[in-house]
């Protein structure tokens, strides 16, 4: 039996028909700016003609915030380059990498020109990473919020590195009431990874004793004493600019202190001085006579800066003493005990920073 030949054109077209959607899609592009966008832009150009780098690059970095474009990274990164804020630079064109892809293989819409621009772009991030350090953050949990120095710059997991300036930095994370901090060193050019572990509240308290456990404790004549409820966990920048503050107010104070005493001495050395003359010139001090009025003027100097040096050492110590009380109220790991201690009754104190 003959078969008929088939054609394979029918297959062909069945193909065609099946990809070209897929290739017809268009990227997605930026969407058509608005009246103040518009106006904004313009007026970004205009500063740059100018010379205003700095203030054009304000503009659009408020546009940025506004559209999250690539076009807008793109100029703040740019802009930023012409700066010489190499940081800030860095940031914004790592951005616009991410947006837009590759020349080859763009994943927005691009213009004529954009092999151009982009190598342009690469070449100044690869300057600005000379001068700056990159530190990849990874978070043991997600949606955490990373700070580095105290400021937030996004939420884990971080799409890309943070990009610092040579030196120490402070990198951390919270979520949830918990929060780590580790310091964490980068040189210009270089890069590292910091890995923060967030703890769960019930691994960070010790497991408590049973009721029987308590109990026959409490009945030991050896352990009659107990520990105070340990408070909520504080700022340690708090701790810290409590006690610096009064430790530096006393400081302070005992300067002023000994500069008053100096003061007073100086003072008493001219009321003896005028006192000696004003025997000379009269058995008797009246009002109008030289002498006696350099003695009263000196004499009421020195009293007066005795006053001011016994004060000032009265405050230096009470300052000095707030600040040993408050190094120890803001103790995050605060314990007291009152009883037993050892074989005798007494009490023991113990803290940490």
């Amino acid at each position: 039996m003959r078969r008929s030949p088939r054609s394979p054109i029918p297959t062909v077209l069945l193909l065609l028909s099946c990809a070209a959607p897929a290739a017809a899609e268009p990227l997605p592009r930026r969407r058509p700016s608005t009246g103040p966008e518009q106006e904004m832009l313009d007026e970004a150009k205009r500063l740059v003609d100018q010379g205003r780098i700095a203030d054009a690059r304000d503009i659009h970095l408020t546009l940025w915030r506004l559209t999250r474009s690539a076009s807008d990274a793109f100029r703040v990164g740019m802009l930023s380059f012409r700066l010489r804020d190499f940081q800030m630079a860095a940031e914004f064109l790592a951005i616009y990498f991410d947006m837009v892809g590759t020349p080859e293989a763009p994943k927005i819409w691009v213009p004529p020109g954009f092999k151009e621009s982009y190598e342009l772009a690469r070449a100044n991030f690869a300057e600005a990473r000379r001068h700056v350090g990159a530190i990849e953050v990874r978070v043991s949990e997600p949606g955490a919020a990373v700070l580095v120095d105290g400021r937030q710059v996004g939420v884990s997991p971080l799409p890309r590195p943070v990009y610092v300036a040579p030196g120490q930095h402070r990198v951390g994370a919270q979520l949830a009431g918990r929060q780590v901090e580790v310091p964490a060193a980068v040189d210009a050019g270089g890069e590292r990874t910091v890995w923060l572990v967030l703890r769960r509240a019930d691994t960070e308290e010790p497991a408590r004793p049973s009721t029987s456990t308590t109990s026959k404790a409490a009945a030991s004549p050896t352990s009659k004493a107990g520990a105070a409820p340990r408070g909520p966990a504080r700022d340690p920048a708090l701790r810290w600019w409590t006690v610096g503050g009064l430790a530096a107010t006393s400081v302070a104070l005992a300067v002023v202190g000994g500069v008053s005493v100096a003061a007073a001495n100086d003072a008493a050395g001219d009321r003896d001085a005028a006192f000696v003359r004003a025997r000379w010139e009269a058995f008797r001090c009246r009002p109008g006579l030289p002498a006696c009025d350099a003695y009263a003027e000196a004499d009421g100097r020195a009293r007066t800066f005795t006053a001011l040096s016994v004060g000032a050492f009265i405050g230096a110590g009470l300052a000095a003493s707030g600040a040993v009380a408050a190094g120890f109220l803001l103790a995050p790991e605060a314990t007291v005990r009152v009883g037993a201690v050892g074989g005798a009754p007494g009490a023991a104190l113990s803290f940490g920073w």
